[in-house]
């Protein structure tokens, strides 16, 4: 008995996080929903692991230690910071604590994305 399998290759809403610096933030910010993570190799312990995982958003990390024109320009004191942006504007900060730890949660980051997503229906 023959069987015929049929495979559907749907799009994947959810991206690697990537590596970016400051000469292709614009580019890779300017389009949809962005979410970086401005952190550094020094603080690595507390980098934000949930990143990759986000869905309807590309992700990327920023290195503050070879990016800092990037890091100026948003005036991100305290890593590791998350920034989301809509179409290359900031929409929303998450900020450490004073133990250089993000509060956020993945549910917290995600619940902004879902909003941005779903004010361009209105």
């Amino acid at each position: 008995m023959n069987k015929l399998i049929f495979i559907v290759l749907l799009p994947l809403t959810t991206f690697a996080q990537d590596f970016i610096n400051s000469s292709e933030f614009n580019s890779k910010t300017a389009k949809g929903i962005s979410v970086v993570e401005f952190w550094a190799e020094w603080n690595k312990s507390n980098e934000v692991d949930f990143l990759g995982n986000l869905k309807d958003c590309n992700s990327y990390k920023l290195c503050i230690v070879n990016n800092s024109s990037i890091q100026k320009e948003y005036k991100v004191s305290s890593i590791p910071t998350i920034i989301i942006f809509n179409n290359g504007i900031e929409q929303n900060r998450f900020i450490p604590n004073i133990m250089m730890q993000l509060s956020a949660t993945k549910k917290d980051v995600q619940s902004v994305i879902n909003e941005i997503t779903f004010n361009k229906f209105q």
